[in-house]
């Protein structure tokens, strides 16, 4: 018995010292640094997060204000992350789009100790990246949120991509393009409609690939009949921004022509069809169909016009308002407008999404930011998504059913007298969320319709592209400011001699460096194609 006693001792013993260099392989330091071996900890939410060190991360949010149940929620949210990601809490810093890239530069500038922030489009995305504000993902997402690889298409991804590396997740949401419109408030539809042909209008604009001089004759017509009508009223507003039709947005004013081959880049102002703009709203102007004080009158993009240029339009969402969006503009002292598009198509721009989500460089915690941001964008973390962007059931929202809320103190976008409420668009993936509820809801403000929209666009031509803006950053300036000279005059038709105004603009153009802006632009491209 005395001998099997001291081998069953042998026994225990060593199996105790196993235990205890198992143990110490993972164990947590007074530090509260993982003892294994100076390797950084990648456990994932699903496999090993609840062996992971605690950690507090900080997120930078685009918020609308300081909101009264702000913390009670960021409580709420820290309690049920525990579920999925135990050990990790979150602070939150709310900041305005109003505040918001000043804020930004302070924090850049004194290497604040953030974890996850907000990008969006007050900031230039590439000079941010240049700057080194942001990690790299790549890495980072293959081994701690590989999931975010099958969530986000690739297309959308390529988005955030500089030099072919990523530096930020795209919030999910609308990510093509926008359409230009005609638009005719309600009223003034209903009483010319047997003379207004939505669909063949739509079908006659798409057929054109620019804003030509046909098109500008077809719109003079409605507005003839509108004026022999005697409800012109305030007239003809907002087509400026339709010269931009078939050319795609490389940085303003720089262009590139869709549908052309030779990837030729052009500033805006300087095409044929700006300067046919310019020549037919003066001849407007002269005519009265421009409202003779455009130039000094107070808030004059609010006002209502009998012909009126839009941008805002998703191809397939029908011509027509709903009664809800009807009743909500009547409420709100405005109109709702039919609305008919210059296009039938979408494409995804190659640009850096208006709304992303990065992770500083400052970051002590990338892993374990990583994987709340897989959480926030992927499905396997929609409560939380939820909870964080629309508040808590019942004191901030009602459930209608199983994927539409009332919100509680807001209808459509929180502010910061709502008792609390984020931005869908700021947090993370729209289509895992709830959409709020509205009666007639129209298609836009649907997240199928916006899924299909999106994956039925064409990729850009430019996907992939970077532009480095450093080698022309003096011009651009210069540009810029000649733009901001004569743009407002030149686009509002009331210039008194048009034709030598936009002469001058033009010469003050090519002084201020244009010509030098576009070859570098263009050298970079043809770098870029070489390289592909």
């Amino acid at each position: 018995m005395f001998k099997r006693s001291k081998v069953f001792i042998v026994i225990c013993l060593m199996f105790s010292l196993i235990l205890t260099g198992c143990k110490g392989s993972n164990s947590t330091t007074e530090t509260g640094k993982a003892n294994n071996g100076d390797k950084e900890n990648t456990a994932t939410p699903t496999e090993t997060a609840k062996e992971a060190d605690p950690v507090t991360l900080k997120w930078v949010i685009m918020s609308p204000g300081e909101q009264k149940d702000d913390q009670e929620v960021w409580n709420k949210f820290n309690e049920e992350l525990q579920k999925y990601l135990p050990g990790t809490t979150v602070k939150f810093e709310g900041i305005t789009s109003t505040d918001y890239a000043e804020k930004w530069k302070l924090i850049s500038a004194s290497q604040e100790n953030v974890d996850i922030v907000w990008h969006g489009w007050m900031i230039p995305y590439t000079t941010e990246v240049r700057k080194g504000s942001y990690m790299e993902l790549d890495d980072l997402i293959a081994k701690n949120a590989p999931s975010l690889l099958k969530e986000i298409p690739e297309n959308i991804l390529d988005k955030s991509r500089v030099d072919g590396k990523l530096y930020s997740i795209p919030c999910m949401q609308q990510m093509v393009s926008y359409v230009s419109t005609l638009q005719f408030p309600v009223k003034i539809y209903e009483k010319y409609k047997d003379k207004i042909d939505v669909e063949k209008l739509a079908a006659l604009f798409s057929s054109h690939q620019k804003m030509d001089q046909a098109l500008w004759d077809e719109l003079e017509k409605y507005i003839v009949m509108i004026k022999d009508g005697g409800d012109l009223k305030k007239g003809v507003f907002g087509f400026a921004d339709h010269v931009e039709k078939g050319y795609e947005w490389i940085l303003n004013p720089y262009k590139i022509d869709i549908y052309s081959e030779d990837y030729t880049p052009i500033n805006l102002y300087r095409t044929p069809e700006y300067a046919t703009f310019v020549k037919e709203y003066s001849d407007w102007y002269q005519k009265g169909y421009i409202r003779k004080d455009i130039l000094t009158a107070d808030n004059v993009s609010q006002d209502i016009y009998e012909v009126r240029g839009g941008a805002n339009y998703l191809v397939g969402q029908g011509y027509l308002p709903t009664e809800s969006e009807i009743k909500t503009s009547e409420a709100a002292g405005s109109t709702a407008y039919v609305k008919i598009p210059f296009d039938n198509s979408h494409y995804i721009p190659y640009t850096a999404s208006a709304t992303n989500m990065a992770i500083s460089s400052n970051s002590k915690n990338p892993e374990r930011a990583i994987q709340l941001l897989e959480l926030l964008n992927t499905e396997k973390g929609k409560d939380l998504y939820n909870l964080l962007v629309y508040g808590i059931e019942g004191k901030h929202y009602k459930k209608i059913n199983d994927h539409e809320i009332e919100p509680i103190g807001y209808t459509s976008q929180p502010t910061a007298d709502s008792p609390y409420g984020q931005y869908n668009w700021a947090i993370g993936n729209i289509f895992n969320g709830y959409e709020i509820y509205m009666k007639d809801k129209p298609l836009t403000m649907q997240n199928d319709f916006i899924k299909k929209v999106n994956a039925d666009a064409a990729p850009s031509k430019l996907k992939g592209f970077t532009l480095n803006t450093d080698p022309i950053k003096t011009e651009l300036a210069q540009v810029n400011a000649v733009v901001g000279e004569y743009k407002t005059t030149l686009s509002s038709g009331a210039a008194p001699d048009a034709d030598a105004l936009y002469k001058d603009f033009v010469d003050k153009l090519i002084k201020a460096g244009d010509d030098k802006i576009v070859k570098e632009i263009q050298r970079q491209i043809d770098e870029w194609r070489a390289s592909k």
